[in-house]
């Protein structure tokens, strides 16, 4: 019960750090990765819905799974601001 007590801890902190991210108000998405972004998260509340519902499931594999696609929605939001950045800094190929 503590592994599910802890991964269950790493979907709230990831959950909080995607709220923190998009709601900065220096960034800006493209509308494909906010879509991909929806994605991934609907399919995390399907599964924690799943979990809680489904007494027969695997819970530790459950929870690492929507810990996954957790995962891969903040890395969208991350990767995307990060190059970005690397774009503006890159004094050999300047943005028009």
């Amino acid at each position: 019960m503590k592994v599910e007590s802890e991964k269950a801890l790493r979907v709230k902190s990831l959950s909080q750090d995607i709220l923190e991210h998009l709601m900065e108000d220096s960034t800006s998405y493209n509308h494909e990765d906010l879509k991909h972004v929806i994605e991934m998260l609907s399919q995390s509340v399907s599964d924690l819905a799943t979990l809680y519902t489904d007494r027969e499931c695997d819970h530790e594999t459950a929870l690492k799974g929507t810990i996954s696609k957790m995962r891969i929605s903040y890395n969208v939001l991350q990767y995307k601001e990060t190059s970005k950045l690397v774009r503006k800094q890159d004094k050999y190929h300047p943005q028009p």
